[in-house]
């Protein structure tokens, strides 16, 4: 082999090894002159691109414009008014710093400046065509800076190989365009392709620009947040649960102005909707994060998306405890969607709302305190209704509706719901000691018109609950709502220490492998706090040795096994408080109510009692929606009601 001596690599081949890192595609271009548009104070920037950014992209801006005298620095390598000393580069306030973007560009393409400042008479522009810079020549035009660049790698036939179709590419402008405009709403831009404006941004408020970047449907299920403390702000807008995609493409995280991704953020925000949205789907959020430029490093990639925080704790608790405050303090009940109404009466007058709504709640209160029921599996017929009006008893409930948990009525734990006894003891349903003492309830945060009038609810299907509310009916699901229920009361309950345990006189044994046993013992801290007691009695087998008392309907066995497989998949990655919470997760589901479970009316009563009496009562621990909602306004407009 023969040996190359060591040589000091040419400028214009630094340049194209540069844009090898920074510029990607037309969509980087696009980026990198648009963030030296907003650096220079523009408050108007248009993007004008042809053929997906191959043919040209130009970059109009009225920003404060370049001297004629350092339009060749433009150019240079590492040349940029943005740092001046070696301290700037801990506090960085700009989008730009490197001096890299226009230098690599310019090696790539050929490229034009022209720009004028406010104190001169004339403009001046310079070309760039593929590392080779012409003299600065005055021309007519407005203060700012337009930037040409044409035949984007016309020198490097091999990048513009690899790049995609025409609106593919012009795709990516679009998106990268749009995700940068978010954080400067009042900036107006506007992008043209290939002669046609496909959009324009005036600009406008905050909450504003920050809708444009979700769908319209999106724009009524909206929560807007704010946080400030003495040196970190927090706003934005967060989607409700049920806005939560497969993917994070309604997801915008930005820091000081600048689109970044960062797993701390993202993991907080996950967090914050733990048990609100299901498994593996992303949660819509727009976050604009604004910290001392000293306390994070964007100097971690050319592309600058990446960033390094100096106290990431205390990012990722901000950040999950503003947005769970925020969703434990508004209604997450979802709509029932109803089918859309024929256009055929889109225009029949309608009598006025409010008549309309008094007559609809007087006649609701005319109804019997509980309603017929047909008996399970009859066909639902004319006569079979007469007949269920014949034999129905028109008084109220034997069991009252109480709102104190120490009042409620009891539920067959058996069938799977809790027994919540009226004497301070341990139930022996559940296993769960009823507080001594009346504590507050915690709120549902639920407000009052969609409470359930528990005294007119019936079972469907021995699955559903419907109950009248205040302005129309709720639909519930008793298993999804019974494991919230349970989930909550566990969680309650573990703080005072471990749930109460039977010893098993003989235990079940089942068999494990060697990781198996191994992720047990890492586990077996959290399994004694929820009254599982399992050690290993050889190299492939575990023996059960005590079990919670309110699970003894369940093969504990069976239950430690599911454990173990679950933990071989997802568990061990998760942190200790996630793994509690996905233990009694479990328990809750296997505890709870099931569908296809008959509920006696005084069951039904308490379980409706205990809804209001939990936080987060909207949605089971997995994220699925506990009720749903069927307003008055909803109902007249499937009917087609037009007065009475």
């Amino acid at each position: 082999m023969i040996r190359r001596p060591i040589q000091q690599l040419a400028p214009s081949l630094i340049n194209r090894i540069a844009a090898g890192e920074v510029i990607e595609r037309p969509a980087s271009v696009v980026k990198e002159l648009v963030e030296n548009s907003l650096d220079a104070g523009a408050t108007s920037v248009a993007v004008e691109v042809e053929d997906g950014g191959r043919a040209l992209i130009r970059i109009i801006d009225d920003g404060g414009g370049i001297p004629p005298g350092e339009l060749p620095l433009a150019f240079a390598q590492h040349a940029t008014s943005k740092l001046t000393s070696d301290e700037d580069l801990f506090r960085i306030s700009t989008m730009g710093f490197r001096g890299e973007a226009l230098a690599s560009i310019g090696s790539v393409s050929q490229a034009r400046i022209q720009s004028r400042t406010a104190d001169s008479d004339a403009a001046w522009e310079i070309h760039n065509r593929g590392g080779e810079l012409s003299d600065p020549q005055a021309t007519a035009g407005n203060v700012g800076t337009t930037i040409e660049i044409r035949n984007l790698f016309f020198n490097t036939p091999a990048r513009r190989k690899f790049l995609k179709g025409t609106q593919t590419e012009f795709g990516h402008i679009s998106e990268m365009l749009q995700r940068i405009a978010l954080a400067y709403p009042a900036v107006t831009f506007k992008l043209s392709h290939n002669g046609r404006v496909t959009f324009t941004l005036p600009a406008g408020t905050d909450e504003q620009r920050w809708l444009t970047a979700w769908p319209a449907e999106f724009h009524e299920q909206r929560l807007p947040i704010t946080s400030r403390d003495s040196e970190i702000r927090l706003t934005g807008l967060i989607g409700l649960p049920e806005l939560a995609r497969p993917t994070a493409r309604y997801q915008f995280l930005y820091l000081n102005g600048r689109h970044i991704r960062d797993k701390f953020i993202q993991h907080a925000l996950r967090e914050a909707y733990r048990g609100l949205t299901e498994p593996g789907r992303y949660p819509a959020a727009v976050l604009m994060l604004d910290i001392p430029p000293g306390d994070v490093d964007v100097n971690v990639h050319p592309t600058k998306i990446e960033v390094r925080f100096k106290d990431s704790g205390r990012i990722h608790g901000l950040i999950h405890a503003v947005v769970r405050e925020r969703l434990l303090g508004s209604d997450l009940t979802p709509a029932a969607v109803a089918a859309p109404v024929s256009s055929a009466f889109a225009n029949v007058e309608q009598p006025p709302r409010q008549e309309m709504r008094e007559r609809l709640a007087a006649f609701f209160r005319t109804m019997p305190a509980t309603q017929p029921s047909l008996p399970i599996g009859e066909k639902i017929t004319p006569n079979a209704v007469d007949e269920a009006l014949r034999r129905t008893t028109w008084s109220a409930p034997a069991v009252p509706v109480s709102h104190d948990l120490s009042d409620a009525s009891t539920l067959r734990m058996g069938d799977g719901i809790a027994q919540q006894p009226a004497v301070a003891r341990t139930s022996p349903a559940v296993g769960l000691p009823v507080h001594q003492e009346s504590p507050p309830a915690s709120p549902s945060f639920e407000p009052a018109s969609m409470r359930a009038r528990s005294t007119s609810a019936i079972q469907l299907h021995n699955s559903y609950l419907v109950a009248e509310s205040d302005d129309g009916l709720v639909i519930i699901d008793q298993h999804a709502l019974h494991e919230r229920i349970m989930f909550e009361e566990l969680l309650t309950r573990i703080t005072r220490g471990p749930l109460e345990s039977q010893h098993l006189l003989i235990p079940p044994v089942l068999r494990a492998s060697a990781n198996q046993i191994e992720m047990l013992e890492q586990l077996r801290p959290l399994l004694e706090k929820i009254g599982i007691d399992a050690r290993p009695i050889g190299p492939d087998a575990i023996a059960v040795q005590a079990f919670p008392s309110f699970l003894g309907k369940l093969d504990p066995a069976d239950f430690v096994r599911e454990i173990l497989e679950k933990s071989e998949q997802e568990l061990l990655d998760l942190k200790e408080e996630e793994l509690l919470h996905g233990l009694l997760d479990m328990m809750a589901c296997k505890s709870a109510v099931k569908a296809g479970d008959a509920l006696t009316p005084g069951e039904i009563e308490a379980l409706l009692a205990r809804r209001e009496l939990v936080e987060r009562s909207s949605n089971c621990p997995h994220g699925r929606p506990t009720t749903l909602r069927l307003t008055l306004k909803d109902l007249e407009k499937q009917f087609k009601r037009t007065g009475f």
